[in-house]
């Protein structure tokens, strides 16, 4: 099964087990026309990746690095072309190698909306 397009024609998988910042995040995403599908554990997300194909999984490793590091591998061995990225910190934070390049972004909040919407359009 594959998620439908819309107008920006990309879908991203949202995981962040804080259910508040998740969905603040996820209806920021769909102002700017992605799909976003979303999951409130690593093993949900794993469920959803199993069932759908994604242009980003957008992981928020709060609780436990480790399993979104773990996660990250996972991914990485089943399906090396999928594209990951890490929130870390502040909603103006955003990692394509979690621990590595952490890139601060301004204090805007649709700043990493803008930074996602540039990764995604090479996806």
């Amino acid at each position: 099964m594959t998620p439908e397009a819309d107008s920006f024609g990309k879908t991203v998988l949202l995981v962040d087990s804080n259910q508040t910042l998740g969905e603040m995040r996820a209806r920021r995403l769909r102002l700017y026309g992605v799909t976003v599908h979303t999951a409130n554990s690593i093993e949900a997300a794993r469920a959803r990746l199993k069932e759908n194909a994604y242009a980003l999984v957008l992981v928020a490793p709060r609780e436990n690095p480790e399993d979104a590091i773990q996660f990250h591998r996972e991914i990485r061995q089943h399906n090396p072309q999928q594209k990951v990225a890490f929130l870390v910190g502040p909603p103006k934070y955003l990692s394509f190698s979690y621990g590595q390049n952490v890139i601060p972004m301004s204090v805007r909040s649709d700043t990493w909306v803008d930074r996602l919407k540039g990764r995604l359009a090479s996806a």
